[in-house]
């Protein structure tokens, strides 16, 4: 887990240890292990239940768990995977004077701290209080712009998984920035988008054939394969063109 902390806490991904044993008891175990990522005691993970430790949850950028095991399966294409959507925001350090834009920036509403910036900008009195307001406006508005451009490049490169929930968080997130509206017009057009529609559905289909072929399910994972190969829906799709490919694999194991 800590090569995974240091590898990967750049580009979004949270460990976070946690354990039902008490501070003064886990700790020894921490210090001699060198644990790099912070450690809860005494539980508070009730939803995320397992009848054997050590146990894993991988939680994606749209808070779903998109894998779970044994630490030991956990490798780092799983995580290269999982972790395309997720998003690091701006770093930005405000005055006392700034707080409740911090409170917003810390939950991820950049729309409400913007506007609240905009606000104590108009107001301040003190130069330096201003000054630090609009500089956070400013990154802020560049974070957002990027984020935007990302959804672009997520749909070039048929990342529709991500790309959608760019679009959804951008919506939420930038609300109340005329950014937003950008945000919301790309996302009806992509629930409106038959292609990406298809191209969604039928990765969650090759996801679930894989799944299978893992299990050594191989008649059930080529019926999938075999549906998205035949149905006009996923016609000219990259989905359907993997399953071809991947129907030619598992025949021999037929």
């Amino acid at each position: 887990m800590n090569q995974f902390h240091k590898e990967f806490k750049d580009r979004g991904l949270v460990v976070i240890g946690v354990t039902d044993e008490s501070e003064s008891k886990a700790k020894p175990y921490i210090e001699r292990n060198k644990m790099q990522y912070p450690v809860a005691f005494g539980g508070g993970a009730k939803e995320y239940k397992t009848r054997g430790i050590p146990h894993s949850w991988l939680v994606g950028p749209g808070g779903k768990i998109v894998w779970k095991g044994h630490p030991g399966g956990l490798n780092a294409s799983i995580i290269e995977k999982h972790i395309e959507g997720a998003r690091m925001g701006p770093k930005i350090s405000l005055p006392p004077q700034l707080v409740k834009s911090e409170k917003y920036l810390k939950v991820g509403q950049f729309g409400k701290a913007y506007k609240d910036l905009e606000k104590q900008a108009g107001r301040a009195k003190d130069p330096a209080v201003e000054k630090a307001a609009r500089e956070a406006m400013q990154k802020i508005a560049e974070f957002a712009s990027v984020e935007l451009s990302r959804v672009a490049q997520f749909k070039k490169e048929h990342k529709y998984s991500a790309g959608l929930q760019a679009l959804q968080r951008g919506t939420v997130s930038f609300k109340g920035m005329t950014i937003a509206k950008e945000f919301e017009k790309e996302l009806k057009a992509w629930k409106k988008d038959k292609s990406i529609q298809a191209e969604m559905a039928g990765g969650a289909m090759l996801d679930e054939a894989k799944d299978l072929v893992k299990r050594g399910q191989y008649e059930k994972a080529a019926k999938i394969y075999a549906t998205l190969v035949k149905s006009k829906k996923y016609a000219g799709s990259e989905a359907q063109k993997e399953a071809e490919i991947r129907l030619q694999e598992i025949k021999k194991y037929l």
